[in-house]
This record gives C-alpha cells, structure tokens and sequence, in this order.
C-alpha cells in the first residue's frame, strides 16, 4: 500500500459566504453610496467618505476570505482584517483630503 500523499487539513469553510457578502456589499457601497450621495446633495468630502467606506469593507472582506489575518471566530477574523483595511485605506483616504 503506497503512502497517502500528505496534504494541509481544509480551511475553516464557516465564514467563507459571510465574508463573501460583506466584500459584496462592500462593492455596492463603492459604486452606489457615492453616486446617491451626490444625487441627494450631499458633499464630494460625503461621497469620498462613502466611497471609502465601501472600499475597506471590500477590501476587508476580502482579505478576510482568503485568511490574511485568520482567527477560529468568523466574526472575528473579519473584525481584525476590517481594521487593517481601515489603516491602510485611511493613508489613502488622507491623500485624496489633501487634493
């Protein structure tokens, strides 16, 4: 009998869907939020704030599925993975404040 070929034990599937939808909605905040900001009167700064907004939850949902900072909670997980987004969009974020 030939050794059974060694191979990593599966990823936790658990938050795989919720992560997907929180980078979906994230996708849906980018393109919609600041388009009905404009549209409602509100200001560029609103709709810049909306749309970055969108970009760290798809950013954070996204880094999250595919386990860049991984935890055994789902929500968690997602938790730790949001807040490295919001670092990182913020420098970003700040840049676009300062044109």
């Amino acid at each position: 009998m030939s050794p059974q070929p060694f191979s990593a034990p599966p990823r936790d599937t658990q938050g795989k869907q919720f992560y997907n939808t929180t980078a979906l909605i994230g996708i849906v905040v980018v393109f919609i939020g600041p388009i009905a900001a404009l549209l409602a009167g509100g200001s560029s700064l609103t709709a810049g704030t909306i749309g970055y907004t969108g970009i760290v939850l798809f950013a954070g949902g996204v880094a999250a599925r595919y386990g860049f900072a991984e935890h055994a909670s789902p929500w968690i997980q997602l938790a730790k993975n949001l807040g490295i987004s919001l670092i990182i969009t913020s420098i970003f974020f700040g840049i676009f404040l300062l044109l």
